[in-house]
């Protein structure tokens, strides 16, 4: 990671199984083209090992800025659409603010 994020985001989308296999392309599309804009530190997507229809994406934004540039892309929207198409049986974003960055020394 090159810059460090001011915003991180958690997001979780539990879908019926039978469209796993869609929202993981989906989410990794999004992944991708989010990796490339200006400002974004991170985005990863994680599939739960115990519950396949459950994802997790958690990102890394430099500042509201970007992540408002993110979510007004036409890229976002579009994926945005064929989310909606799919059924999410539950969905949760939580976003935290980054106060502070300290180097922790750790004992040898």
């Amino acid at each position: 990671m090159t810059q460090t994020p001011a915003l991180l985001i958690y997001t979780s989308y539990r879908l019926l199984p039978d469209n796993t296999e869609a929202f993981r392309a989906l989410a990794l599309r999004m992944a991708t083209a989010a990796r490339g804009r200006d400002g974004c530190a991170f985005l990863d997507v994680a599939q739960d090992a115990a519950d396949p229809a459950t994802f997790r994406l958690i990102e890394g934004w430099r500042d509201q800025a970007a992540l408002d540039a993110h979510g007004a892309s036409d890229e976002f929207q579009a994926v945005m659409k064929e989310a909606g198409a799919l059924k999410v049986v539950d969905r949760s974003i939580d976003l935290y603010s980054v106060a502070d960055k300290k180097t922790v020394g750790l004992p040898s």
